[in-house]
């Protein structure tokens, strides 16, 4: 399940004077992952100056993304820190609690191999559910478990029922949270391919939650990156898939290796595009959030895709690792100056 073959559209579909026309007012939070850029464990300093450089830069919401096996108390407490640090800047909070991650099963080791629908994962994700709207309190506005979970089910159809039978009572059990905001919205996150096909398990999904969960990263696993000339196209399956539920678009993002075809040019009209193509149709996207703010240095790219069962210099590497809008040594990219622009047509309402 990759997210690319689409056909094309002509970048003028993205942003013409006859889409702009039906413009709406309905508000769209900007939102951007502020991951340092380059290798080894980031400092403190570089971790707030991440942060601070994406508030400034007009971010709205923020994506907080965590592995079910790193929720232990420790876990929870910095989750709470930095849930309060976002909240004091007024940013909404979206969690994934990535039970998935695209192929990677997140869960304790002592949980991997059991059945999803099994009581002790019940138990498990009932637990860190607990506990992460314990510590995010009434400013999580939004709770998505997992993420790209079509691509783990596409690879693990045999645990398709037991995973849909899980799903469906996580996301109950978030809803009836005593601890939870009466508007907090909670759903199961898909590709932008496994959501338009559609995959199978996306319809029953969808009808449970509240709002639908995409991420769009073109091209993620094929040797060349997706056409940027599609962008309209792919934002109208978006909204044709989702039906009458807000779009939470988890993750977006195009990269700028040449290695799968990318280039900083490209990735800043990737940007550029897609903001233009989201205004005529704002009214079905509430909360967008582009992938990275740093790219990965070599050290963290292998970890990430060895996550993945990629090899660290096959094309998942590569993309996945220069979403960023800075250079591994922080340098701005072009597509920094997009983002810019981007949050800025979007600061209000």
């Amino acid at each position: 399940m990759l997210d690319a073959g689409w056909p094309e559209a002509s970048l003028e579909d993205a942003g013409s004077s006859t889409d702009a026309s039906d413009a709406s007012s309905a508000p769209v939070l900007v939102a951007l992952t502020p991951n340092p850029a380059g290798d080894g464990t980031p400092s403190i300093g570089q971790v707030i100056d991440a942060r601070l450089k994406v508030l400034a830069a007009g971010a709205r919401g923020v994506v907080m993304r965590r592995a079910l096996r790193d929720l232990d108390a420790t876990a929870l407490a910095a989750l709470a820190q930095e849930g309060a640090f976002y909240s004091k800047h007024e940013v909404s909070i979206a969690l994934t609690l990535a039970l998935v991650d695209r192929a990677e099963d997140t869960r304790p080791s002592e949980l991997v191999g059991a059945p999803w629908d099994a009581p002790e994962v019940r138990d498990a994700v009932h637990q860190a559910i607990d506990g992460s709207i314990d510590a995010l309190g009434p400013s999580l506005s939004s709770l998505v478990l997992g993420r790209d979970v079509d691509v783990y089910l596409a690879a693990h159809p045999e645990l398709r029922p037991g995973f849909e039978i899980f799903a469906l009572d996580a996301l109950a059990h978030a809803r009836a949270h005593p601890g939870a905001s009466p508007d907090l919205r909670v759903g199961v996150g898909f590709s932008f391919v496994g959501a338009t096909l559609p995959d199978p398990s996306f319809e029953p999904l969808l009808e449970a939650s509240d709002m639908a969960v995409l991420s769009y990263l073109p091209g993620l696993g094929e040797k060349e990156a997706g056409l940027t000339t599609g962008i309209a196209a792919h934002a109208d399956a978006m909204v044709a898939s989702a039906g009458e539920k807000p779009i939470l678009l988890e993750s977006f993002g195009y990269p700028s290796s040449s290695v799968v075809g990318g280039s900083p040019a490209k990735q800043a009209l990737f940007l550029e595009t897609f903001f233009g193509a989201l205004g005529p149709r704002r009214a079905s996207f509430g909360f967008v959030n582009v992938e990275m703010l740093g790219d990965l240095g070599p050290v963290r790219c292998s970890e990430r895709a060895a996550a993945q069962g990629e090899p660290p210099d096959g094309p998942y590497a590569a993309y996945i690792c220069s979403l960023g809008l800075v250079t591994v040594s922080a340098e701005d990219k072009p597509a920094w100056t997009s983002f810019l622009q981007g949050a800025a047509a979007f600061a209000s309402p």
